[in-house]
């Protein structure tokens, strides 16, 4: 009897694999090897090392349900702490991964296909945002010069731990920086929801 395939091992298996060598040098063998099925299993069920990482980028999306995420409640500080603690749950999961595809992302022209749904995440986060805009609580800029400005603190730490140059980078109270960026953004603080 054929061994039964469990998607989430795989997809766990490619991120793996993919976080500790890059694009470039992960191989379906490595990623076969580290999920424990053989590499014809891969081949059969998935496709190609391409396919393989797109379906683990989607896999990452929804596991952390970024629509939910980005829902608009009328308590924008409730709603932006529910945004960048969901994208800091993601880093803190699957940041080596990331990291890795952005980075040969210069070298391997097809992995820009890959980010489009990740960068529909942003898109979803900057419409909340137009929201917010809109109903005359945030001062109006490009929407996603606001997600830039939301994230970037996150990013950034994210991005300094995954390259181990500082291993005493203390962790960002979410609450205090949301708060910190509606200080900046807000039209008139004092209509806020506590």
């Amino acid at each position: 009897m054929p061994k039964i395939v469990n998607d989430e091992d795989i997809y766990r298996a490619v991120i793996q694999v993919v976080s500790e060598r890059g694009y470039a040098g992960a191989t379906t063998k490595q990623m076969a090897d580290t999920a424990n099925v053989s590499e014809m299993t891969l081949f059969r069920k998935y496709g190609n090392k391409a396919e393989l990482i797109k379906q683990a980028i989607t896999f990452i999306i929804r596991e952390t349900d970024f629509s939910s995420a980005a829902h608009f409640t009328g308590d924008i500080h409730a709603d932006l702490l529910r945004v960048v603690k969901s994208y800091q749950d993601t880093a803190v999961k699957n940041g080596l991964f990331i990291f890795a595809l952005f980075a040969d992302l210069t070298r391997y022209p097809e992995l820009i296909d890959f980010m489009e749904e990740p960068f529909s995440i942003f898109q979803s986060i900057g419409a909340l945002i137009a929201r917010y805009q809109s109903e005359g609580v945030l001062k109006t800029e490009h929407p996603m010069h606001s997600v830039a400005k939301l994230l970037a603190p996150l990013v950034y730490i994210s991005t300094v731990r995954n390259t181990k140059l500082d291993h005493t980078l203390p962790d960002l109270d979410l609450s205090e920086h949301v708060a910190s960026y509606l200080d900046g953004h807000c039209i008139d603080r004092k209509s806020l929801k506590s």
